[in-house]
């Protein structure tokens, strides 16, 4: 079977519903990190497994944001991580909600891991 490349205009943040509940405002989600680092940290399609385990281990449920960044009023920069060498997307300012297509739940295994693949039909 093909395997056809992820979407370019989407990207992912991961938090949890409480969170997101938290830090969304009016139509505009602010959590911690864009106080703390200045931005929003995302991840794109392949790389959302590998930072739900290495930033959430220990949790048992997430909320993955689906976000399309053609619909992105705050400007998105990808940056290299100091630590992988990898670039991710990060957003700098609000996220507006009318950007999130989508919030998927996600449950972590038994063995406490989360299995999160993407494949693309179109």
């Amino acid at each position: 079977m093909k395997r056809n490349k992820m979407r370019d205009d989407l990207i992912f943040h991961i938090t949890t519903e409480e969170n997101f509940n938290t830090f969304k405002k009016n139509k505009n989600y602010e959590p911690e990190s864009l106080d703390e680092d200045g931005f929003i940290h995302c991840s794109s399609g392949h790389q959302v497994e590998s930072t739900a385990n290495k930033k959430f281990a220990g949790q048992d449920k997430l909320l993955l944001l689906v976000i399309d960044v053609t619909a992105l009023n705050s400007t998105i920069k990808y940056e290299k991580d100091p630590e992988s060498g990898k670039k991710y997307p990060h957003i700098y300012g609000p996220l507006d909600t009318n950007a999130i297509i989508d919030k998927i739940e996600v449950l972590a295994e038994d063995n406490g891991d989360f299995k999160i693949g993407f494949i693309s039909k179109t």
